[in-house]
């Protein structure tokens, strides 16, 4: 059962009742009075004591737990269940560009600092092994000494050395991204997927295998699988992106965390395990094709809306894009039919916004997927959609 937790006044007021039923008095309410100072001190004590029995509850269960950094237990249930902690934040790899002599030696541990014009200004990127300049098209890898997106840098950004480098130029420029940056899992994310891994049971290939074995690929948000239609023993598993990690800000995910799903659908990257307990394909799956996902474009036009302000118009925008950003697709062998939230139509808009603001009264809603018209859309066979802001006239 719940523990609700008093105020310090409830337990104040509570204690004076016991203590002038017990005695057979009327504690005064004016004055010095050592009872009412006792009474003061044991409702902070219980407080405290209410408040401990509060946490130890809350950190009972995997989806009310705190992260341990503020003393809570949500990483001990995600390393039961996972088998891992969050994933830090992952450094990006580029290739860039670089001139000089013929023979001349750009040393391991060498670093070069991006540009104020380029994407991530000031970020320092080391180079790991020993490079002998050929004089033509020369190339080194750089890897970033910092993680995450704030070190991202895109094609043609420029960099510089921080120290002179013999018969090398100074600047180089990027050419190719050959590991993408991914962030930090978020404390949220890692609930998600730890309360995920409790609620689905493997199966040894099921969908909701997918589910869990995509769980240990970072910056994935979910993965759809299907059953290729017309091809025996083919699968075809849909990969989302945290927005964070996606390669659009809309969830597609970078080739980087494409090829990370193959990596653990494949096989279980706990190296604890001994080697032939490793491998995750099924029996009978001859091939698995990893697809990003479609994002589809949703605009929503509210016609006619009557006394509509800034903060009616604030409200009835953030409802719609929650709601938008819960619908997903469907999959029938992994996901719970109570859940199923696939369909986005004007009906349910409207719902939405009635919910949002009771009192509005409005003419009409247009709901356009990918420019087009529809007054009702399902999403599967991974389209996902993505939110523009909502439009009024």
């Amino acid at each position: 059962m719940a523990v609700t937790i008093p105020t310090l006044n409830q337990l104040y007021t509570d204690i004076l009742g016991q203590l002038e039923s017990e005695l057979g008095i009327t504690i005064p309410l004016f004055g010095r009075n050592f009872l009412r100072a006792l009474a003061a001190v044991q409702a902070a004590k219980l407080k405290l004591i209410y408040l401990m029995i509060g946490d130890v509850q809350k950190n009972i269960f995997v989806d009310t737990a705190d992260p341990e950094s503020i003393g809570g237990t949500l990483e001990r249930f995600g390393r039961v269940k996972l088998g891992r902690s969050p994933f830090s934040a992952q450094s990006g790899t580029y290739t860039v560009g670089v001139t000089g002599t013929a023979g001349a030696v750009i040393k391991a541990s060498s670093t070069f600092k991006s540009d104020d014009d380029s994407s991530s200004p000031s970020m320092l990127y080391q180079l790991d092994n020993d490079y002998t300049l050929t004089g033509s098209g020369d190339t080194i890898d750089v890897r970033a000494l910092e993680g995450g997106l704030d070190s991202k840098l895109v094609i043609n950004d420029t960099l510089t050395s921080t120290a002179p480098i013999a018969n090398v130029e100074s600047s180089v420029i990027v050419t190719v991204e050959l590991i993408s940056p991914l962030s930090a899992e978020s404390i949220e994310d890692y609930r998600a997927k730890a309360i995920e891994a409790y609620q689905l049971e493997p199966q040894g290939g099921a969908a909701t295998d997918y589910r869990l074995w995509s769980a240990d690929a970072q910056g994935v948000a979910k993965v759809y699988p299907y059953v290729k239609q017309g091809f025996a023993g083919e699968i075809e598993l849909f990969v989302e992106a945290t927005v964070a990690d996606s390669s659009d800000g809309k969830g597609t995910p970078t080739l980087t965390i494409l090829n990370d799903v193959e990596s653990v659908v494949e096989f279980d990257p706990d190296t604890t395990k001994p080697l032939n307990e490793r491998g995750r394909r099924p029996v009978g799956v001859f091939n698995i094709d990893f697809n990003p996902v479609t994002i589809k474009e949703i605009d929503v036009e509210i016609t006619g809306y009557q006394n509509l302000t800034p903060t009616i118009q604030t409200s009835i925008d953030n409802a719609i894009e929650a709601f938008i950003n819960e619908v997903r697709p469907f999959v029938d062998a992994a996901d719970v039919l109570a859940n199923k939230n696939d369909i986005l139509s004007i009906n349910n808009l409207t719902f939405i916004i009635l919910q949002a603001e009771p009192t509005s009264i409005f003419t009409g809603i247009d709901l356009k997927v990918d420019s087009v018209s529809v007054p009702t859309f399902t999403f599967d066979n991974g389209d996902i959609p993505h939110f523009n802001p909502t439009t009024y006239v």
